[in-house]
């Protein structure tokens, strides 16, 4: 019993490093992914560890109700996720979409940016699906496009 209760902590504690870190303090910008009402995975490149995903996951908009808002966040899923990352240059964010259709075929999708972030600076990711393309767009708060490069799906 010992052996299993302690394997259960073992794997609890490696569980815990599965989604993306986010890192505090002044030398970070925030992002924040949106996805036009597709279901779908922000993530950000942690350079030698892979595309780590964030914390929650992007949900197509609630028809409405408390009840419905709870589920989300129990599912931790949510219209818009906003993280932090480094403001360091090459910094790589993305998105995976994977659906299954009506007919029980899946759309399925990866699609990543690079950009420098600017410290302090807000910037919108928005994740668009369409004609079984998948795009990802980058602004500043105010709109302003950023310069962001679209790459393979790398993490160096």
């Amino acid at each position: 019993m010992k052996r299993l209760a302690s394997a259960c902590v073992i794997l609890l504690a490696g569980c815990q490093h599965l989604s993306y870190q986010a890192p505090e303090g002044d030398n970070t910008a925030s992002v924040t992914f949106t996805g036009n009402n597709n279901a779908a995975q922000p993530l950000v490149c942690v350079p030698g560890k892979g595309f780590k995903p964030t914390e929650y996951a992007l949900a197509q908009n609630p028809l409405g109700g408390e009840a419905l808002n709870d589920l989300l966040e129990s599912l931790k899923k949510s219209p818009e996720v906003t993280t932090t990352v480094a403001a360091e240059p090459a910094t790589r964010i993305g998105v995976s979409y994977d659906q299954r259709q009506t007919d029980k075929s899946r759309d399925r999708c990866r699609v990543a940016l690079q950009f420098n972030p600017v410290a302090g600076q807000h910037y919108q990711a928005s994740f668009h699906y369409e004609n079984d393309q998948c795009g990802l767009s980058l602004t500043e708060q105010d709109g302003k496009r950023v310069d962001a490069v679209l790459i393979d799906w790398q993490c160096p």
